[in-house]
């Protein structure tokens, strides 16, 4: 049985996703599903996610940002869409596999991660000194800003778009920029696991949840560094037309989700994350940015809610 054949995808079965196809005027959801259904469904660029993945991923996650990814290439628009969310979440394959789509449909569309922009070796090395949790990367304060502004810029005015590369083998694992890239493109997809944060929000975190992290005091230190370092992000986040945020249950989620990929790719590969380097990430994750801050992105379009075994539970528009 061809693609074209199979069974369609039951729009109520993901909560909200209804509501968002209105919001994307696709007009006849029907129709929309068809019209992807025609392009294989479910398996459309199904080798650009690396591994077998839920069919509501697909129907209510990526063919819709997709959707409004061609609706803003087809309007000649220029803009510049986020895509936040903890790591291990599966943002960055998702990331992945629109890249992947939009070539196949030959829709003029960069996407980027803010991790792209982090500052060559040796700055990066002092930017992260110190840090509690001994991560060599993935901190606020770990990306050149001044680089990433004036290159949205310059897409901004020119629609091209030049950009670092980095290669997080580099330099013992602690990675380094590898070259650049550039490329022309209508629009620009930016991801990032803290895109959207701020650090205003820090302020309605509860004193339950500050004392259930039983933080040190090192990493009391290190999260108000981490929150001075957020302000610096917002004039990025300013530039932000739309933000979609795939939301976890809490931080935690993200230990469970890191442990599984190590795992995953120990057996692909038999090369995993030391258990002390593995255990100061997650702890950062958990810690370094409050949960307030790093789950209620400002200004966000469309919230995906995650359960713990990364199942789509319910698509909220904002």
């Amino acid at each position: 049985m061809g693609p074209e054949h199979q069974p369609a995808f039951a729009i109520d079965a993901v909560p909200g996703l209804a509501d968002l196809l209105t919001a994307l005027e696709v007009g006849d959801a029907g129709r929309w599903l068809e019209r992807w259904q025609q392009r294989g469904g479910a398996a459309f660029q199904h080798q650009a996610w690396g591994h077998p993945v839920a069919e509501p991923w697909v129907w209510a996650i990526a063919l819709p940002l997709l959707t409004a990814l061609e609706r803003h290439c087809r309007a000649g628009e220029r803009r510049l869409v986020g895509l936040s969310g903890l790591p291990g979440c599966g943002k960055s394959t998702l990331a992945r596999w629109l890249a992947s789509a939009a070539a196949d449909l030959d829709l003029p569309v960069a996407v980027v991660s803010i991790d792209d922009f982090y500052w060559p070796g040796e700055q990066l090395e002092q930017a992260m000194a110190g840090n509690p949790w001994g991560v060599p990367r993935a901190l606020p304060g770990s990306h050149d800003l001044e680089l990433l502004n004036a290159s949205l810029e310059r897409w901004r005015r020119s629609g091209e778009l030049r950009m670092p590369q980095f290669e997080k083998s580099l330099r013992g694992g602690r990675g380094d920029r590898s070259g650049w890239q550039q490329q022309t493109a209508q629009v620009v997809l930016l991801e990032g696991w803290f895109l959207g944060a701020c650090p205003g929000h820090a302020s309605t975190e509860s004193f339950e949840a500050i004392s259930a992290l039983a933080l040190s005091e090192a990493e009391r230190q290190g999260r108000a560094q981490a929150l001075n370092q957020l302000v610096h992000y917002q004039p990025i986040w300013d530039r932000l037309d739309d933000l979609w945020h795939l939301k976890a249950p809490s931080p935690s989620a993200s230990r469970r989700w890191k442990e599984e990929q190590e795992r995953a790719m120990e057996q692909r590969t038999g090369i995993r994350l030391p258990a002390e380097e593995l255990e100061g990430f997650v702890r950062m994750i958990e810690t370094a940015i409050p949960e307030t801050v790093l789950q209620n992105p400002r200004d966000v379009a469309v919230v995906v809610h995650l359960t713990e075994t990364r199942r789509v539970r319910e698509v909220q528009l904002r």
